[in-house]
């Protein structure tokens, strides 16, 4: 059974505010599994595996919003505001690996022994924040998940390089409208759009769309800005200087046959980049980008074997 994992406590990062939660992990030798999600999405897409996780599991589950993303919309944007720029805030990976850097230490989850340190699930460009924060930020971890992941240049399909060149077009559309690309967006990632739960379409739309106009514009601000500040030089600094192979945790890389914005050969390029770290390359049948929603059972087995053995 999926449940409601309320996001109920928060800590500040580079003038976000962050809001997280930790759930279950009542001993202290049970281990720790963060989840860092991609975008536009929120941590509410982990929800189906970080319950998985929690039935009997005994693992301690962390989960938060990306700065700028669902929750941890919150800015402090005084001196921003002041000097008149319109999209405050920084979301790029960057910044993200910088934010999951302070979760860790907020947590306390850097451990001198890497079999101490939390085993992490990363989908879509957390792959690289995840990777970013490993490889610059000193983040150890047990292991990796990687699900359908970004972490290979060029980024993003022609509706993304449309935002970004047309910022202030979408920024201006009206709200049924932007609601509605906002919607599309989603659906595009599923395998079965026409099937996909409009119950899941309206927790993965929430964080950006309103019926309030007054909230809607912030919202609207919000999903623009993610697209317009992931920054190709975030990843090119890894890749100019081979550093994923320097990766010292086992990965295990999950792909949806199905997705249509990350193709095979990326991933299988990311396996060779990362050398002797790579372990494992999973091919999920009939699964989209949002391979966690499409396929829950199948993912949740294949993440549950993974942390088992690592």
């Amino acid at each position: 059974m999926t449940r409601n994992l309320k996001l109920s406590q928060h800590f500040s990062s580079n003038g976000w505010t962050i809001k997280y939660g930790v759930f279950g992990g009542e001993k202290k030798h049970e281990q720790t599994v963060v989840f860092v999600h991609g975008t536009p999405w929120s941590s509410a897409v982990f929800n189906p595996l970080a319950s998985a996780l929690m039935s009997g599991n005994g693992y301690r589950i962390v989960l938060y919003d990306l700065a700028g993303y669902g929750q941890s919309q919150d800015f402090n944007d005084k001196g921003a505001a002041q000097s008149g720029e319109l999209l405050v805030g920084d979301t790029s990976v960057r910044t993200q690996a910088s934010v999951l850097a302070d979760l860790f230490k907020h947590l306390r989850l850097n451990q001198s022994d890497i079999l101490q340190s939390p085993a992490l699930v990363a989908h879509d460009i957390a792959g690289a924040v995840a990777l970013r924060a490993g490889l610059l930020h000193g983040c150890k971890y047990r292991s990796l998940l990687l699900l359908d992941t970004n972490t290979v240049l060029p980024w993003g399909d022609g509706f993304y390089k449309l935002a970004r060149s047309e910022a202030k077009t979408f920024l201006q559309l009206p709200v049924n409208v932007f609601e509605a690309v906002v919607r599309a967006v989603i659906r595009s990632d599923s395998h079965a759009p026409k099937e996909f739960s409009r119950v899941w379409e309206d927790i993965l739309a929430e964080p950006w769309v309103d019926k309030d106009s007054s909230v809607a514009d912030a919202k609207q601000k919000s999903f623009i800005r993610q697209i317009v500040q992931a920054n190709d030089a975030d990843v090119a600094e890894m890749l100019d200087q081979d550093l994923y192979k320097h990766v010292e945790c086992p990965v295990k890389i999950i792909w949806g046959e199905q997705d249509q914005w990350i193709p095979r050969e990326k991933l299988e390029s990311l396996a060779a980049m990362l050398k002797d770290s790579f372990k494992e390359f999973v091919v999920v049948p009939d699964a989209g980008h949002l391979v966690m929603i499409d396929q829950p059972e199948r993912i949740a087995i294949e993440m549950q074997k993974w942390l088992m053995k690592n």
